[in-house]
């Protein structure tokens, strides 16, 4: 049938109806938290416009999320001292719905429906916004309860238009014409909103998501700061605070020179940089000890922001190193790291949950660009860190074989000098840029403790040399009788008594040991000093880290 379409339809024949409004409310996000993190979007969008024409200083701009009210009825606002909206634009602005004059390139946020978020858990959804110059302030107020009725099931779909002029109400305060400031208010928080008056489980996503600055507990802060501003992408934090009762919490992001795993903690000792000016994006990762996966949830794993709010969790770049094998074992090694990775390309948008991005060209490019580099680098870093891990036990184990050798009484100047070119060959291989990944605390100890060896050493060898009385100053093959003391050590029938006089001293040292049982270091570390004499240095290393791999693998 050859039939043609070209009547055009009419505004009229369009009819949006109140169930839509579910998808742009309880439906929209996994994690109802996220609400929170859409306010606090566009009151970053605020504060920078008003940085840029001048309303704030560049460094100015305060959030507020305010958490007060009964136990059983609280309320929760989030309060920006950004441009506000002039009482021409805010009706029409506060109750439209994807129509948002905000551009993306400029914008955290832009499609115009994150505002309804907090319909799906308060009472009232209230906002009051002022603008610099105006003695009035707008308030805008939306019947929650009355709204969701609308989205119930088996309810007569009615036109949006008609829904939002049903369960709005709007008004005007007075305000000093200096104030400039939107407020939001979760009124009569209810159901799983009430999870937003909980300040402990609050604070921590707060740190996640919001576009703060880093603590001062991270020294790496400087850094990312000045490689950010190279690039010409300046971080771009404000401040934000969080206030209960009479207490205030500055929010920063969580990030620390020490991050908790299952084993001992994960220690950044420095940062790498990795950017494509190309694609448009840079980031940094953590160089650590790499102990383990950090069970701390709000850092472990590089995380992606766009104008420095979080997109989505660790999962991004878990996904990324699960597709580098078959098995996609290297995903879960992301989560032993830490990092941030900003997109600046404008043409990488993040969906409109921000829990991911919109499929692009743009975004696939990014995204294999960073699975290679970025993805991919963790997983080096990690198996680098675990094989140092396995030569620092090594070190430690020959540190303490000299040690052994230092404490024996019968060491000679031969002993000596041997000893003091071993430490200078560990000194050397304790030097940071060949132990990547080390626990800076782990080998500062190591060469404190060979320093203190080798101090050891120069004080042996800087005593005056034994008399005859001393017996192996004077030679050690002296007949009895020319020892005063009686000493049995230089006494004429030494070598009766064994091989050699090693040998005897062999004896004595186990003697020393009579009544207890070899500690697994004590004997890790005789075992490699009969293989350096017998073998050499070189090879006895070799044999050791061999072993020592076996063991631990086992």
């Amino acid at each position: 049938m050859n039939v043609r379409a070209a009547e055009p339809i009419t505004v009229d024949d369009v009819r949006i109806g109140s169930y839509s409004l579910e998808t742009l409310t309880t439906g929209m996000y996994e994690d109802p938290l996220h609400c929170v993190r859409e306010y606090i979007q566009n009151a970053y969008d605020a504060i920078r416009a008003a940085r840029s024409d001048g309303t704030l200083p560049a460094d100015g701009g305060l959030v507020t999320v305010a958490v007060s009210g009964s136990a059983s009825r609280p309320t929760l606002s989030i309060r920006d001292n950004g441009t506000g909206i002039s009482s021409a634009d805010a009706i029409g602005t506060l109750v439209s719905i994807g129509a948002s004059r905000k551009r993306p390139n400029i914008n955290a946020g832009f499609r115009g429906i994150g505002r309804l978020a907090g319909v799906a858990y308060c009472a009232t959804l209230r906002f009051t916004t002022s603008f610099k110059g105006e003695p009035i302030a707008t308030v805008v107020e939306f019947d929650c309860g009355k709204l969701r009725g609308y989205m119930r099931p088996g309810v007569d779909a009615q036109d949006v238009r008609e829904v939002i002029r049903l369960c709005v109400l709007t008004g005007n305060v007075p305000a000093k014409e200096e104030d400039h400031f939107t407020e939001v208010e979760m009124v009569g928080l209810t159901g799983i909103g009430l999870e937003f008056a909980e300040v402990p489980r609050l604070i921590p996503y707060l740190r996640q998501v919001c576009p703060v600055d880093y603590s001062d507990r991270f020294q790496q802060a400087a850094r990312i700061r000045a490689y950010s501003d190279s690039l010409g992408y300046a971080i771009g934090a404000i401040e934000v605070e969080i206030r209960y009762k009479r207490e205030r919490t500055q929010i920063l992001k969580a990030y620390d020179d020490s991050s908790p795993t299952s084993q001992k903690p994960s220690i950044v000792s420095g940062v790498e940089f990795i950017d494509s000016a190309e694609l448009g994006w840079h980031g940094w990762l953590g160089v650590s000890n790499f102990n383990g996966e950090i069970t701390d949830g709000m850092v472990a794993g590089p995380r992606f922001r766009v104008k420095n709010i979080q997109v989505g969790g660790s999962e991004i770049i878990e996904e990324l190193g699960a597709e580098l094998t078959l098995g996609g074992t290297e995903g879960r090694l992301q989560r032993w790291a830490v990092g941030e990775i900003f997109i600046t390309n404008p043409a990488v948008v993040p969906n409109a949950r921000r829990d991911g991005f919109e499929d692009s060209t743009a975004w696939r490019d990014i995204r294999k660009d960073i699975k290679l580099r970025v993805a991919k680098r963790v997983v080096t870093l990690v198996r680098t860190a675990s094989k140092t891990r396995s030569k620092m036990k090594s070190l430690a184990l020959e540190i303490t074989s000299i040690a052994s050798s230092v404490g024996r009484p019968d060491i000679d100047e031969a002993t000596i000098s041997r000893l003091l070119k071993q430490i200078d060959r560990v000194m050397e291989k304790l030097r940071p840029e060949k132990l990547p990944g080390v626990d800076p605390n782990e080998l500062g100890e190591l060469v404190s403790r060979l320093k203190a060896v080798k101090e050891r050493l120069l004080e042996i060898r800087s005593r005056p040399p034994k008399d005859s009385a001393g017996g192996e100053g004077a030679g050690g093959g002296q007949q009895q009788g020319d020892n005063p003391q009686g000493d049995a050590t230089s006494s004429g029938d030494t070598k009766g008594q064994g091989e050699s006089g090693n040998a005897g001293a062999s004896q004595g040292g186990t003697e020393t040991r009579q009544g207890r049982q070899w500690s697994a270091e004590e004997l890790l570390a005789a075992l490699r000093s009969v293989l350096v004499r017998e073998l050499g240095q070189d090879e006895a290393d070799r044999l050791y880290e061999i072993a020592l791999e076996k063991l631990n693998s086992e």
